[in-house]
């Protein structure tokens, strides 16, 4: 997983009407390029922490040390073997 390099050359916002008279609405719509670059980075800033029960516990894309809030239990728990199966522990280093 890697993010996309920056579109250079590319308008971030494409605007579509004149704007004339004053107070018509424009449209604008974002640049392809730029919608693969967000969706790479929120794709590879995703893992890098969340919270939820422990039922929402991710099980995709994880890495050992990743920390999830387990709002369940209240408090961080962290990725300690990817497994199978995949091994949270607790800050005192005790499966969850």
């Amino acid at each position: 997983m890697s993010i996309k390099p920056l579109p250079g050359n590319a308008p971030m916002l494409h605007m579509h009407g004149r704007g004339l008279p004053f107070g018509t609405p424009l449209d604008a719509t974002i640049h392809p390029a730029w919608l693969a670059y967000f969706s790479s980075l929120q794709q590879y800033t995703q893992p890098l922490g969340g919270n939820g029960p422990t039922t929402m516990r991710p099980i995709n894309g994880l890495y050992i040390g990743q920390d999830f809030f387990d709002t369940t239990l209240g408090y961080k728990v962290t990725v300690k073997t990817l497994g199978p199966p995949v091994v949270w522990v607790n800050g005192a280093g005790t499966p969850v």
